[in-house]
């Protein structure tokens, strides 16, 4: 016989019970920094997912497709249900394969299986409770042959038209009422992550997402409504409809961004991610006064001039001081704000040229440029990457905080990526950043600094170095004597930027053809040249004449032909890369020029058309024998 004992507990420890048996019934919440993989988030992640994985990282605004919230749990590239969580084999897939049409890419060969492993813990770690129970993937079975009638049948029949109109385009009678427009199947490729992109391995993605749905957007899941056969061919049909090839320049960003940003979001010179505190805070905004230094402070200490960071910091003094950023300031940037441009875009100028508040009225800070406080230092404390330099006091004698952004590309993206609103043909006038994010170095880990700040060197070398810039391309040659006629291929290949060569709309190159005979004379008429940049202009609103910079893995290729008179006393064919690392400025201060001017502008902008003429080098010539 059971003896019944009753207990009488006290209103505090009842709530007390309730909590810990509701906490039984939750996922435990993990810290993702805490995890192993945080390493790799932080390097290949973080810029467009953001450090709270809410898909609001700095590179947002420049991706092609906003990048998913983590924290917020709704993946639509799932083989289970609406409602399910992805499994894991599902974001393994993601991670390898990235997904066509985005700017997500695919780490198969960056990273290690463990790694990607790593990785799902911290996707995860984001959302416990969306995992908190397993998703059953859906069975499609084994693919019919394809039936794109019956598909074209089905289509019409369960009201997919509504949504995706008759063509597909996304602009059926129901979309207007849509918070999110439906996917037009016509302009954009297949989006599902998939290992290969041939005709079956697409059909099968199609299937998967008609079977399974999208969380987070109108579109439901088919697969308990749809007899298997049917939804096989409802796939076919969409794949009739959708184009093989997306976007061929990677470079463009979405006009959905850029009519957004029109309402001035994001602020030329500050970094745009919303992710963690001291980040925003530091980069987030234009750089507050410092104020008083603190009375702990040695001298050198509480000064803003790079000469007194020289005291302790030589190595990296002496770097900066034949950079372009202690140059950042130069007498063409000075005329410009100082006699040309109204206050607004004068600020805007020197958010970047001459970041610090102090600079504005401290004419020697002014002339220091980018100096070493606008990186490093704001009120008063000292800001840098997680390890100390070997050439530094392991323990330094002020305030010092240090932070991953130091070694991460969007570092250096508020002054190196305009804002969307700034596009001209759908890209930024300064588009650097978005060019790294789309190319293969990002996918692979390598930022700015790899390149730019090797060993943490603070030269900043790029196009007005000529050694940097020999080091970005490979160039061939081969000139050919058939029938009296004289053919000249010649070819330059961006092996070694990380964004396109070259970047910016600043400078540009030529790749000359010349004809020459035995002496090393230009036989006349036989020339030819190809300029290598971004041309653009400025009539009360800019304009793209063209764009001929070779992207990251590609090539500028120039073919020519002559023949008749002293043509055939050429025996080769000289080929040279010339570099004018100020060309557009070079144009620009002419231009002034030849305006009416006070006699300080006249002098500063005199000096600095001198200093850009200065700037040209001969990056490469050689003379390649026809044969």
């Amino acid at each position: 016989m059971r003896q019944v004992v009753s207990v009488r507990l006290r209103p505090l420890a009842v709530v007390a019970i309730a909590v810990c048996l509701a906490a039984w019934g939750r996922p435990s919440r993990i810290e993702p920094r805490s995890l192993p993989g945080w390493q790799s988030y932080d390097r290949y992640c973080i810029a467009c997912h953001g450090a709270a994985g809410d898909g609001l990282g700095p590179a947002a605004p420049f991706t092609w497709g906003r990048p998913r919230s983590l924290s917020a749990g709704e993946y639509r590239w799932r083989s289970t249900p609406i409602g399910n969580p992805p499994t894991d084999d599902d974001l393994r897939a993601t991670l390898r394969h990235g997904a066509g049409g985005t700017s997500m890419p695919g780490f198969a060969g960056a990273l290690t299986e463990a790694e990607i492993d790593e990785l799902i813990a911290i996707i995860k770690a984001f959302s416990p409770a969306s995992f908190a129970a397993p998703g059953t993937a859906i069975a499609i079975g084994t693919p019919p042959a394809p039936d794109p009638e019956r598909g074209a049948v089905a289509w019409t029949r369960l009201g997919c038209a509504s949504c995706h109109g008759a063509t597909g385009a996304g602009d059926g009678p129901s979309a207007k009422a849509m918070a999110r427009a439906p996917y037009d199947l016509r302009a954009f490729v297949i989006r599902r992550p998939r290992a290969t992109d041939d005709r079956d391995t697409r059909r099968a993605a199609i299937a998967m997402s008609i079977a399974t749905g999208l969380t987070g957007t109108a579109m439901p899941g088919y697969a308990d409504s749809v007899p298997k056969a049917e939804l096989w061919a409802l796939a076919d049909h969409v794949l009739s409809l959708a184009p093989r090839v997306g976007r061929t320049d990677r470079s463009q960003l979405d006009p959905e961004e850029i009519a957004a940003d029109r309402t001035a979001k994001i602020t030329v010179g500050t970094w745009p991610g919303q992710g963690d505190d001291d980040e925003a805070a530091i980069f987030g905004s234009a750089v507050a006064p410092q104020g008083p230094p603190p009375a702990g402070l040695a001298p050198a200490q509480a000064s803003l001039s790079a000469r007194q960071c020289a005291r302790c910091h030589a190595k990296q003094h002496r770097e900066w001081e034949s950079s372009l950023h202690a140059r950042a300031a130069s007498p063409g940037l000075i005329a410009q704000i100082d006699h040309a441009l109204p206050a607004t875009e004068a600020e805007s100028c020197q958010r970047c040229h001459n970041p610090l508040a102090e600079q504005r009225t401290d004419r020697q800070l002014r002339h220091e440029g980018i100096s070493c406080a606008g990186c490093h230092v704001r009120a008063w404390t000292r800001h840098g990457p997680p390890d100390v330099a070997p050439s530094l006091l392991s323990l330094p004698g002020y305030p010092l905080t240090t932070l991953a952004i130091y070694e991460r590309g969007d570092f250096c993206m508020g002054c190196h990526q305009l804002p969307p609103r700034s596009a001209v043909n759908g890209k930024p006038l300064l588009n650097t950043y978005k060019e790294w994010l789309e190319g293969p170095y990002m996918r692979r880990g390598v930022q700015c600094q790899h390149c730019h700040m090797p060993n943490r060197e603070h030269t900043f070398l790029g196009v007005h170095d000529p050694g940097t810039f020999r080091q970005g391309y490979t160039l061939t040659a081969e000139a050919h004597r058939r029938d009296g006629k004289v053919s000249v291929v010649a070819e330059m290949i961006n092996v070694g930027a990380g964004h396109f060569l070259p970047t910016t709309p600043t400078p540009a190159a030529w790749l000359r053809l010349e004809l020459v005979d035995g002496r090393g004379a230009v036989i006349e008429g036989a020339t030819a040249s190809l300029r290598i940049g971004r041309d653009i202009y400025f009539d009360g609103s800019w304009h793209e004449r063209a764009d001929t910079r070779i992207p990251p893995g590609e090539r500028a290729v120039m073919a020519r032909a002559w023949s008749g008179g002293r043509v055939a006393s050429a025996t080769g064919v000289r080929v040279t890369v010339e570099v004018h690392p100020d060309d557009y400025y070079e144009g620009l201060y002419q231009t002034r020029m030849r305006g009416k001017l006070a006699a300080e502008a006249r002098a500063l902008y005199k000096t600095a058309l001198a200093r850009a003429r200065s700037t040209h080098y001969i990056s490469e010539q050689r003379i390649v024998e026809i044969r």
